[in-house]
């Protein structure tokens, strides 16, 4: 899940991306307002987290910029002050979530998936769309119970397509979100990806859309039944 870290203490934020990149997030951190702008458009980052300090002015003052600036995603605030008053200004304008440090990097992680959740109109770490049963903690999928095996990128892929139900998936958005390290990505590199979820998928599972990108399609026939076997 690509996530956009705003750290400006310019101290913790690489800590803390990595704690999260172990748990399945890729995050970007950037260390200002126009940089994480920059940042949003450019990466389409799934939600947005901002590391406050202590000393630093509230939070309220980068989060009216941010959604005045066109960011949508889920906002989750990490902040060292535990002011009730800052909590409630702060979700009054634009935060999904305030958390207050000291925390556990897997609470923060388990908080960014549930704003990703809500936002999507999902109320579970487990979905069910497209015949195939996709756990988003675990990072499994099932097809008819049996285990699909996907690689770490065929994973990111499919749950692109999850939290995009019905609507196209563009080239641009899986590079960013699958390699957004590495620029010299190529169109072939994609299809290559896609076609290997697809033969795991079926062959009609997932539609090329000229000029948009890649859209999933539910299957022609059966439904995915709910088994809790752990895939390896």
């Amino acid at each position: 899940m690509q996530l956009l870290v705003i750290d400006r203490s310019n101290a913790r934020g690489g800590l803390l991306a990595s704690r999260l990149s172990n748990v399945g997030f890729r995050p970007n951190v950037v260390r200002s307002l126009a940089e994480a702008l920059q940042a949003s458009n450019r990466d389409g980052a799934t939600a947005v987290l901002v590391d406050q300090g202590r000393q630093m002015e509230s939070c309220v003052d980068l989060i009216r910029p941010l959604r005045e600036g066109g960011i949508v995603q889920p906002l989750v605030i990490l902040s060292e002050r535990d002011d009730w008053r800052e909590k409630v200004d702060c979700l009054d304008a634009g935060a999904d979530d305030f958390l207050v440090k000291p925390i556990r990097s897997e609470e923060v992680a388990a908080r960014l998936r549930a704003v990703v959740r809500r936002g999507a109109g999902i109320s579970s770490n487990r979905l069910l769309q497209y015949g195939i049963d996709l756990d988003l903690k675990q990072r499994c999928a099932w097809k008819s119970g049996e285990c699909l095996n996907l690689s770490r990128s065929e994973f990111r892929l499919l749950r692109l397509f999850f939290l995009s139900p019905g609507q196209p998936v563009t080239r641009n958005t899986i590079r960013n979100a699958l390699w957004r390290e590495q620029d010299s990505i190529t169109e072939n590199a994609i299809e290559v990806l896609v076609t290997r979820l697809r033969k795991k998928l079926g062959s009609s599972s997932i539609r090329s859309i000229r000029g948009q990108g890649y859209t999933m399609t539910a299957p022609e026939n059966g439904s995915t039944d709910h088994f809790e076997l752990p895939c390896r």
